[in-house]
């Protein structure tokens, strides 16, 4: 049987990607990639384009997001997939566009509390118009940290983060994961937590007290309350030695196993030709496809 490259966690101008939607499609095509999602943080603004481009390239192409939520104390990043953009249920389309203020209000924030700790010479040249110039859809950090590069005040947008956006971060109030849990599921949508185990946004965090040992519970826990898939193999689960902890985890709960590259392009150092390499098989699909017409065991 003939396994199918993936690459369903990607991001564009839309969000804080390099590539528009469109390019996304041409470089999967490239690559022999032969399924693929847009997930964008925050937005389906990208969706229209992405699924025109997709129709006559040979690639089966779904919906995406992923969706910044808050759970107990800490925030984490959802991922959710979705058969068309027919399926999207307005409320949650009109949710998700209500987010976009308050990426921008964050970052309104951001850059205040950034012109704040710079040097001298170069507080107040931070504008907010200048960082959105930088942006088609939602504001988030890699853009301020390209404005600060092309200020001169960082040599590069990863000493923009390692100096500054990690330390002064500010923190939006997100929605509750139970509420896009709950949206998601009306969607017939496959939601699947993002990078479990990466560092931020995840369930294994020891630098913030979430130890290996407590992740198993939060992963029962979030599956009664509609959770579906995990995200697996992915870079950093690999470079840290958890990728098979997680399929481990996603068998013994009966979770989708999903995995990526999470590509963005430039503003993560990843080349082109990175999109696609995910090792894993294309066993995900089925699944995905049972839960958007209704008929998977996975439906609570």
């Amino acid at each position: 049987m003939t396994t199918r490259k993936s690459e369903i966690h990607m991001h564009s101008v839309f969000s804080d990607g390099e590539f528009a939607p469109a390019a996304l499609i041409d470089i999967g095509k490239k690559n022999g990639v032969g399924i693929m999602a847009l997930t964008d943080h925050d937005t389906f603004s990208g969706l229209p384009e992405f699924m025109d481009a997709a129709k006559d390239s040979g690639i089966f192409a779904f919906c995406g997001i992923e969706i910044t939520v808050q759970y107990r104390d800490f925030n984490l990043h959802l991922l959710s997939y979705f058969k068309s953009l027919d399926a999207i249920l307005p409320d949650l389309w009109d949710r998700v566009e209500t987010m976009k203020e308050a990426r921008e209000d964050r970052m309104h924030q951001l850059i205040a509390k950034i012109n704040e700790v710079i040097p001298d010479r170069f507080r107040g040249t931070i504008t907010f118009d200048n960082v959105k110039k930088g942006s088609e859809g939602v504001l988030a950090r890699p853009h301020l940290a390209r404005e600060m590069v092309r200020l001169g005040i960082v040599k590069s947008t990863n000493a923009a983060f390692e100096k500054y956006l990690v330390k002064y971060n500010v923190e939006k109030d997100n929605l509750k994961i139970e509420e896009a849990l709950s949206m998601v599921r009306a969607s017939n949508g496959v939601p699947v937590l993002a990078h479990p185990g990466e560092r931020t946004y995840s369930l294994y965090n020891p630098d913030k007290g979430r130890k290996q040992e407590a992740v198993p519970e939060m992963v029962e826990d979030l599956k009664a309350k509609g959770l579906l898939g995990l995200e697996c193999i992915y870079p950093h689960h690999e470079k840290t030695g958890k990728v098979q902890y997680f399929l481990d985890l996603a068998d013994e709960y009966d979770m989708i196993p999903t995995g990526s590259r999470d590509f963005h392009g430039f503003t993560t150092y990843q080349t082109p030709d990175m999109l696609g390499t995910t090792k894993m098989d294309d066993s995900f699909l089925p699944r995905f496809q049972k839960v958007w017409t209704g008929e998977a065991p996975e439906q609570i």
